[in-house]
């Protein structure tokens, strides 16, 4: 007899965990009075991300680095005047040249358990979650609480990597 699984049942060898049980959570500086023309460093801010989660090609730019950020460590948007759009949106830093601004958070995985491709497509997959965390009136603002609080099914390494590059193509 073949077993029947229900929408909301994960698989087996599947678990349910808290993005702060896997990845730790860090905020940004304020840096706006450090941006320079032709800086060495890209400083990744609210306007860094595009709405299908890409790290967007033209940003500021500052002339030091505060290992803030390092590859494959994932960014997200904190504060959102519009609609709640972006709030809660990530991106995959690709390279260790990057610093991370005020009203931006950082994800780095803890150990190596999650595949940060497959983390930020659930994460960007999930939004509404982000929206409805959002606080504030005329800006909403995600607190650290919510971000780490937020639940993330998750498989074996080998089907977070197939699932992945399946969704990437």
């Amino acid at each position: 007899m073949i077993e029947r699984m229900d929408a909301l049942m994960l698989p087996s060898n599947w678990q349910r965990v808290r993005l702060g049980d896997i990845c730790e959570f860090g905020n940004g500086g304020a840096y706006e009075t450090l941006i320079v023309e032709n800086g060495d460093f890209k400083l990744i801010s609210l306007n860094s991300i595009d709405i299908d989660g890409n790290l967007k090609n033209t940003m500021k730019r500052v002339n030091f680095y505060d290992n803030s950020l390092k590859q494959d460590d994932i960014v997200m948007v904190l504060s959102d005047v519009a609609h709640g759009d972006f709030l809660g949106l990530c991106a995959v830093i690709p390279s260790n040249d990057y610093v991370l601004n005020q009203r931006m958070g950082r994800l780095r995985k803890r150990n190596d358990c999650i595949n940060i491709l497959f983390l930020r497509l659930y994460i960007n997959a999930n939004q509404k979650y982000f929206k409805m965390q959002g606080q504030g009136s005329s800006q909403l603002n995600l607190s650290k609480k919510a971000i780490e609080d937020f639940e993330i099914p998750l498989p074996p390494l080998n089907e977070q990597i197939a699932i992945a590059n399946v969704l990437s193509d």
